[in-house]
């Protein structure tokens, strides 16, 4: 069985008509096999004005209305990705990412099949600070650089396994992403925490 997952990216989505936008989020669930992942990444709303309701266009065409919710797709997940110019690290833009799933044995199912040496080469980096800092949250920070490099490495390490197929969409256009490696984080951005005192009225250091 081809196990099969779909990046759908959805950017600069004020330049597409709601047509265009569905056709995408269409083509790119019809690529999913079961139990393996949809997940689409589009622009964040900038101000309070009109906008086409991606996630919500995701959500119906797979899930369905509330009302009679479908039994062949579940939701997973949603975060944000913060994107920096790199060499000034200014905040650049913000996208959101939502990723729903079509029912079926889960990825792990198959590891006690899997040889430890594939094992070994699908290992995520868990120690690594990027990891701990950025990955394992959902609000992420990258460099606009690579961004979509990154953005590509990240849902296809953290999701499936380097044999199945994972297909980018963008716009009319896909493509399957061949010799996939094992997630490398050295690159990535690594926050850092700022100690804030907060303070009584007193002046007196709450914590």
């Amino acid at each position: 069985m081809t196990h099969s997952t779909s990046l759908n990216l959805i950017l600069n989505s004020e330049k597409l008509s709601l047509e265009e936008i569905s056709k995408q989020i269409i083509r790119a669930r019809d690529a999913v096999s079961e139990g393996r992942y949809l997940v689409t990444v589009f622009d964040a709303p900038k101000d309070w004005t009109s906008r086409i309701p991606i996630e919500g266009l995701v959500i119906s065409s797979t899930l369905g209305n509330i009302e009679d919710r479908s039994q062949s797709w579940e939701f997973y997940g949603n975060g944000a990705i913060r994107c920096y110019r790199s060499k000034s690290l200014k905040l650049s833009r913000t996208l959101q990412w939502n990723i729903v799933r079509r029912t079926g044995d889960k990825p792990y199912v198959r590891r006690p099949g899997l040889p430890t040496t594939f094992l070994k080469k699908n290992m995520i980096p868990v120690s690594d600070k990027a990891f701990t800092r950025d990955v394992a949250n959902n609000v992420w920070h990258l460099k606009e650089e690579d961004l979509q490099d990154r953005i590509i490495a990240r849902f296809s390490s953290l999701l499936t396994w380097q044999d199945e197929e994972f297909t980018v969409f963008s716009g009319t256009r896909s493509r399957k992403i061949a010799e996939r490696t094992r997630l490398d984080l050295s690159g990535d951005l690594v926050g850092v925490p700022t100690k804030i005192p907060y303070f009584w009225d007193s002046e007196d250091v709450l914590f």
